[in-house]
């Protein structure tokens, strides 16, 4: 049997462990060959450039509803089918205008002003945590802080119990792996979680119809009763969309970030001195290692990008973090700068779709930055600190990431 050659970006596909490790030279040589080009090997379209990836963004024409292209899978595998069925009535794969009416809905707890009330909170978090970890002088920084820190804040913003924190942390991590590899290789997992998510959300939702509180469960509860008719399957899949959005992009925002700064003591030490550049600084350590890689669209008729023509149906990979390392765009795209400038970075989408989250997610890590350096003014990578990435395509970011003060 002959042996099919796969393109780099195919062996990236299947999660080649170099490439997972550091994408970014082979993001430079896609965007140098050809910024709009044409997978053979996955039957796909790669967009790598700023400028192609905003304008597939912006364009109306590329749908956000992709996962009917994921239901066409072998029949071997036709038991998935629910795990597809039910990631599709996200608002992240729907478009105008379901995608309008879910959005409108939850973005009214993300705004800036309420997300800046929240400010004192995240603080408190964070020196709990890092109050627990003092006494053994080091810490995990994605178990002991980067994790715990977003998911408790999102699960109090939902009006979800934190004893029921890790069973959530679990389930929304079986969909992030679903969505992020080879599907094939993660499908029971997340087909466990959905029947566990179901049960779990029939009875909480049934407990707060008679109990509306303040809480963004109650908020969805409470539009659905008022006409906007978000049926069972909305609300349990959106639930889980924000749980696992309101966590997953800053839990590596903080890990990927820390991990950079720390590999570039230069910009560590000018943060630590003048912790007024926060606010630049998490924007620059989005672009600089983003925690989101990439996102799709499926082209709802022909068109052209680059001068590209791309056909109704195919299927293309917006490579988020290829754009934010975009010379065109950056200057030395590939040096961390804390107060960089004009940082029209990607790592939030673009368009309709941008996260609603940002100004949450962003809070919570400058407080994060601001805080750990200004306690822990030793803060180092441990002596004996093994840093491995996730294996995952879309959603970048590490299994640990140990340091000692």
């Amino acid at each position: 049997m002959q042996q099919v050659r796969l393109s780099e970006f195919a062996r990236y596909f299947f999660m080649d462990p170099a490439l997972l490790a550091d994408p970014y030279p082979m993001y430079d040589r896609l965007r140098e060959a050809d910024s709009v080009q044409f997978d053979e090997t996955l039957q796909v379209w790669i967009l790598t450039s700023h400028a192609a990836v905003t304008a597939a963004l912006r364009d109306s024409r590329m749908r956000a509803d992709r996962m009917s292209a994921g239901r066409e899978i072998p029949s071997d595998f036709a038991y998935l089918k629910p795990v597809f069925d039910f990631i599709a009535h996200q608002m992240l794969f729907k478009d105008p205008p379901d995608h309008t009416r879910l959005r409108t809905l939850a973005s009214k707890a993300f705004t800036p002003r309420r997300i800046e009330l929240m400010r004192a909170q995240i603080q408190a978090i964070v020196d709990e945590l890092i109050d627990a970890a003092l006494p053994a002088g080091r810490m995990d920084v994605i178990a002991d802080l980067a994790v715990p820190l977003p998911t408790t804040v999102i699960i109090r913003m939902l009006g979800v119990p934190e004893s029921d924190r890790e069973r959530f942390k679990r389930w929304s991590d079986d969909f992030a792996a679903f969505l992020g590899t080879r599907w094939l290789s993660s499908g029971d997992a997340a087909l466990h979680s959905l029947d566990e998510v179901r049960a779990y959300l029939r009875d909480l939702i049934a407990a707060r119809r008679g109990n509306l509180g303040t809480d963004l469960v109650s908020a969805m509860i409470a539009a659905e009763e008022q006409g906007d008719v978000l049926s069972d399957e909305e609300l349990h899949a959106n639930i889980l969309l924000l749980l696992a959005a309101g966590h997953e992009t800053t839990t590596n925002l903080i890990g990927n970030g820390l991990h950079a700064l720390l590999r570039h003591p230069d910009q560590l030490q000018r943060l630590r001195e003048q912790p007024e550049l926060a606010p630049s600084a998490v924007e620059e350590l989005l672009r600089f290692d983003s925690p989101v890689q990439n996102t799709g669209r499926l082209a709802g008729e022909d068109l052209e990008i680059g001068g590209k023509r791309i056909a109704k149906g195919q299927f293309v990979v917006c490579q988020l973090a290829a754009a934010n390392h975009d010379p065109a765009q950056f200057a030395e795209p590939g040096q961390l700068d804390i107060a960089r400038r004009d940082n029209r970075h990607l790592a939030f989408g673009f368009g309709s779709h941008f996260c609603f989250g940002a100004p949450l997610a962003r809070l919570e890590g400058q407080v994060a930055f601001e805080t750990l350096l200004r306690r822990l003014p030793e803060l180092r990578l441990a002596d004996d600190a093994a840093v491995a990435y996730t294996p995952n395509i879309t959603f970048r970011g590490l299994q640990s990431l140990p340091v000692a003060f």
